[in-house]
């Protein structure tokens, strides 16, 4: 005689990147994905020519003046690397937001953001009014701005609006995940209210059965066959006037 085998359940399989991140930009709000596209556009301008370098002096036989554009990695410095920090930093805080992550910044996310796009704003200008020329045996290198540094200016200022956006918009952040003991953070034990007395002893007699509204003497140490006995008289002093 033959059994038949239990069924088993077929294995949970985690999600690819490119399927978490397109849930993730479907969880989005309008805002925040402008935030998206600013970031992103930030670090697209970083492959862009943001320098040119031209040779200027005294030029030797044989020699041939050439000028060169260099990108943001060509002449990748402290200046690009924070920009680069605030691009990453942006998108990933949103795809954490798409996923509901729950986690709390200081002044919101729409804050974050924005000092972020402020701090990219102040570091382009920054890298584009320090100039500095270097000499190579007789020839003296100049260096200048070119066009991908003036969009690069330009994602920095729309991210740090973008972020501004997300602030107005007031849009509330996930919940926190569960805790170790279990529960969620939003469902935690509330705190005991005191009760006033009289209303615990008004609730305590609307609780009793009928034909226990007498007092029960026994818990005072009288039993009610000692109380029905005692009798007091009082002294009839109207004839003694």
């Amino acid at each position: 005689m033959s059994t038949a085998a239990p069924r088993q359940r077929p294995a949970r399989t985690t999600p690819g990147p490119l399927l978490r991140t397109w849930r993730s930009w479907r969880a989005l709000g309008r805002e925040q994905r402008l935030t998206a596209f600013a970031a992103l556009a930030l670090w697209i301008t970083m492959f862009l020519p943001w320098y040119s370098q031209s040779p200027a002096g005294a030029i030797h036989k044989n020699e041939t003046a050439v000028s060169s554009t260099l990108t943001a990695w060509s002449a990748f410095s402290w200046v690009e690397a924070a920009v680069l920090l605030v691009s990453f930093a942006v998108l990933a805080l949103l795809f954490a937001r798409g996923e509901r992550r729950g986690f709390h910044l200081p002044g919101g996310d729409g804050f974050a953001v924005s000092v972020a796009g402020g701090l990219a704003t102040v570091l382009i200008l920054y890298r584009m009014l320090d100039k500095s020329s270097q000499k190579v045996a007789n020839v003296v290198i100049t260096s200048g701005n070119e066009w991908g540094i003036f969009l690069a200016l330009f994602a920095a200022i729309w991210l740090t609006w973008t972020g501004i956006n997300m602030r107005r918009a007031h849009r509330a952040e996930p919940a926190l995940a569960e805790d170790a003991s279990g529960g969620a953070a939003g469902e935690r034990e509330r705190p005991l209210r005191r009760v006033p007395a009289a209303a615990t002893a008004a609730g305590s007699r609307d609780r009793r059965p009928r034909g226990e509204d007498e007092p029960r003497l026994e818990h005072r140490g009288v039993r009610r066959e000692d109380a029905e006995q005692l009798s007091f008289e009082l002294p009839d002093d109207r004839g003694e006037r």
